[in-house]
C-alpha cells in the first residue's frame, strides 16, 4: 500500500478501500476522508435500514419504512459519524460510499443516508468531494449513471493480484465466530468452573494477565478456560483484567485500588483513569500485541463456556476488539453476548458506546493499527483480525 493514496478516479478509489478498512465491505457506509487529495482515513459503519426520503439535491425515491437501529437513525448516524472525522486533523474533504446488495436500477440505494452525510459534513466546514455506491447490480456516482458492476470487479481482481497489497481479514461475522469446541470439553470446564468460583480467595487478575502472556491459544483447555471465566465473571477483577491486558500490571494495580476504593464507598479520585474504559487517552493507546494476545485466549474461553454462562466473556471480546478500533467486530461479539443475558452490564454500555458510534480516543493519536470504523491511514500496518 502506497504511504498516500491520492483521489484520482472512482473506479480507482473504490478499488482500494477494502485495503482501507481491512475488508470487503457489505451492507456498509464508508467514509473515505481527505486532506486535500490524500487521504486521512477511513470509517465504516453497518448502514442504517433504508427509510422514506426527503427531497435532496442529489434526487431520492420513496421506499418502505423500517425500524431504525434502537438510538439512531440516519441524520444521528451522520453526525455521529462527522464528529468522528473531524476530529482527524487538517480534513476538510469527504467521500461516502455505500455497498448494498440492492438493485440500483430504479435509482441509487440509500440516498437519504447519503444526503444527511452531505448535510453533516457541509456543517461542519467538510466539503464532499462526489458519493459513490456500489449495488448489486452496478455501480456509480449519485450524480451520474450507473455503471456495470463486472467492470469493478475486474479492477479489484486486477489489484488482488499485486503481491504487495495486504491481506484482507473475513468479514466481522465470521472473525467473531468462536472456535470449535466439544461438548464433552464444555461440560469439563462447566465442572472446572464452579471449583474456580466456590475458591477464596480468588485468583488475583493482575497476576493471571502476566500468566497468561505466555499460553499458547490453541492450548488453552477446560482447566485454563475455567480459570479465566472464574475472574472474568466479576465484574470488578474482569475490569481489572481487561485493564492489565490492554495497558500493563502497573495499570492493573492501578485499577485494583479504584475498585478498592468504589467498594468502600470512597471518593472517586482517578476519574480520568476509570474514564480509560470508555475510550478517553488516559493512559495512551493500548498494547496491540497483548490485547491480540487477550483475544485469542478469549475466544477459546468463550467457546470452551456453555453459552449462558458467555456473557462476560463475549462482552470482554467485545470491548478488546473495540479498542483495537474493530467496532463492526466488536459489535458481533456484542450480539453473542445480549443473546447470552440481555441485561449483562457491560454489553449494555458497550451497546451505548457502539450505537453512537463512539471511538476511542487513542484511534485518533499515533499510527492507527485497527481497521475497522477507526481512521486507517494508508500504508498503516497491517494485522489480522482476530
Amino acid at each position: 500500500m502506497p504511504e498516500r493514496l491520492v483521489a484520482s478516479d472512482p473506479i480507482t478509489l473504490l478499488s482500494v478501500v477494502p485495503e482501507l478498512v481491512g475488508f470487503e465491505p457489505r451492507e456498509s457506509l464508508v467514509l473515505v476522508a481527505f486532506c486535500g487529495k490524500t487521504s486521512a482515513g477511513a470509517f465504516r459503519v453497518d448502514l442504517p435500514p433504508d427509510a422514506p426520503q426527503v427531497p435532496s439535491p442529489i434526487g431520492e425515491r420513496s421506499r418502505s419504512e423500517r425500524d431504525s437501529a434502537p438510538g439512531t437513525n440516519g441524520r444521528q448516524l451522520a453526525a455521529a459519524l462527522l464528529d468522528s472525522v473531524r476530529r482527524l486533523q487538517r480534513v476538510d474533504r469527504l467521500i461516502p460510499i455505500v455497498y448494498t446488495e440492492a438493485s440500483c436500477a430504479d435509482g441509487p440505494p440509500h440516498s437519504g443516508t447519503v444526503s444527511e452525510i452531505r448535510t453533516a459534513a457541509s456543517a461542519r466546514g467538510i466539503r464532499t468531494l462526489d458519493a459513490l455506491y456500489v449495488a448489486g447490480d452496478g455501480w456509480g456516482s449519485y450524480t451520474g449513471e450507473p455503471r456495470p458492476r463486472d467492470e469493478l470487479e475486474s479492477t479489484i481482481g486486477l489489484r488482488r493480484l499485486d503481491p504487495d497489497v495486504p491481506e484482507l481479514a473475513p468479514p466481522p461475522r465470521e472473525a467473531a465466530k468462536l472456535p470449535n469446541v466439544s461438548e464433552r470439553d464444555r461440560l469439563r470446564t462447566a465442572t472446572a468452573l464452579a471449583a474456580v468460583e466456590r475458591t477464596e480467595p480468588g485468583v488475583d487478575p493482575v497476576w493471571l494477565a502476566g500468566y497468561s502472556a505466555d499460553w499458547r491459544p490453541e492450548d488453552v483447555g477446560p482447566a485454563a478456560s475455567a480459570l479465566l471465566a472464574g475472574v472474568l465473571a466479576d465484574p470488578c477483577t474482569r475490569d481489572v483484567l481487561l485493564y492489565a491486558w490492554a495497558w500493563g500490571s502497573r495499570a492493573g494495580r492501578r485499577a485494583v485500588r479504584f475498585q478498592e476504593r468504589f467498594l468502600r464507598g470512597g471518593p472517586i479520585v482517578d476519574a480520568r483513569f476509570a474514564a480509560a474504559f470508555s475510550g478517553a487517552d488516559a493512559l495512551g493507546r493500548p498494547d496491540v500485541e497483548s490485547v491480540e494476545h487477550a483475544v485469542e485466549l478469549v475466544r477459546r474461553v468463550a467457546a470452551h463456556l456453555v453459552e449462558t454462562d458467555r456473557a462476560p466473556a463475549l462482552s470482554a471480546l467485545a470491548w478488546l476488539s473495540w479498542a483495537l478500533g474493530r467496532s463492526s467486530v466488536a459489535g458481533e461479539y456484542l450480539l453473542q453476548a445480549r443473546a447470552a443475558d440481555p441485561s449483562y452490564g457491560l454489553a449494555e454500555l458497550l451497546d451505548a458506546i457502539l450505537s453512537r458510534g463512539i471511538l476511542p480516543e487513542w484511534a485518533f493519536s499515533g499510527d492507527p493499527s485497527s481497521r475497522d470504523s477507526a481512521p486507517r491511514r494508508a500504508g498503516a500496518g497491517h494485522r489480522r483480525s482476530s
